[in-house]
């Protein structure tokens, strides 16, 4: 059976590649679930899972956030929505249709830029995850 953190795990390893960490910058981490406070101007990713069921073919969700520094127009902070573009269109291949020995993903929405609490902007890029148990142990 996978769990949660199986799956961040999975994730995180088809993001752990050089196309990605180049982009992230030698301070930019792939965090799974949260995000440490105070890392506004670093380049970083975090992978959330939003549950994943007990079946036999189990099947999750969860959410790839890309974060980018903002940028300063005049006083205001807004997002750089070139560096995010380019961040996803990085991401979205290592995820989308991959079919690999234990698991596979895809794509589920179209990603979409938002702002954190923290007033940094990110892209979500919702995913699906699926696996077939083999080691099922309650038939």
């Amino acid at each position: 059976m996978k769990d949660g953190f199986d799956v961040t795990i999975d994730v995180r390893n088809l993001l752990n590649v050089p196309a990605i960490t180049t982009m992230l910058g030698a301070e930019g981490k792939i965090y799974q679930n949260e995000r440490p406070s105070g890392r506004t101007a670093i380049t970083d990713i975090v992978i959330n899972v939003l549950g994943i069921n007990n079946y036999e073919i189990q099947k999750g969700s969860g959410n790839i956030n890309g974060y980018v520094p903002s940028i300063t127009v005049g006083t205001q902070k807004m997002a750089d929505q070139a560096k995010l573009m380019t961040l996803c269109r990085a991401i979205v291949p290592l995820i989308d249709s991959q079919y690999k020995t234990t698991f596979q993903t895809w794509i589920d929405d179209s990603p979409t830029i938002l702002q954190d609490t923290d007033g940094t902007w990110f892209v979500n890029i919702p995913f699906e995850y699926q696996s077939i148990q083999n080691n099922y142990q309650n038939i």
